[in-house]
């Protein structure tokens, strides 16, 4: 049998240690979270504003939602027809999540995806935001 006093060594080396993996990914998560907010209001948001008055000009009628950490891009005919981003927190490391959501008669169908695999988000561009909205527009456009 195992000696009582090594393995509570071991239990309070455990939790010590699982402590300071916390802190850091709180710290990460801080880093990231500032970095999705200067990436979305300087790519994503005008981007997505972008592609609403091109589709608007087109006849294709959507337009954008800026709710608090992320932005929407939703179809002002079919309101649950929607292309949202935001950040996925839950990943590690927090990375931009792309959920698109179809109404396809009374059923609805939503997709999650990260815009670029899983590229960091320091390495994003307006181009991978607008490739990630050609490529997800793609079934509204027809």
């Amino acid at each position: 049998m195992a000696d009582v006093a090594l393995v509570r060594k071991r239990v309070k080396t455990a939790i010590d240690q699982a402590r300071r993996d916390q802190a850091e990914r709180r710290d990460r998560v801080a880093e990231v979270t500032k970095a999705y907010d200067t990436f979305l209001e300087s790519a994503a948001i005008p981007v997505f504003r972008m592609f609403a008055n091109i589709l608007k000009s087109e006849n294709l009628n959507f337009e954008v939602m800026t709710p608090s950490g992320g932005v929407r891009l939703q179809s002002e005919r079919h309101r649950d027809d929607a292309i949202e981003m935001e950040l996925d927190t839950t990943a590690d490391p927090p990375q931009p999540l792309v959920t698109v959501t179809r109404a396809r008669g009374s059923r609805v169908i939503q997709s999650e995806r990260s815009i670029k695999g899983s590229n960091p988000l320091v390495h994003l561009t307006e181009d991978d935001v607008i490739e990630m909205l050609l490529e997800e527009l793609r079934p509204w456009l027809v």
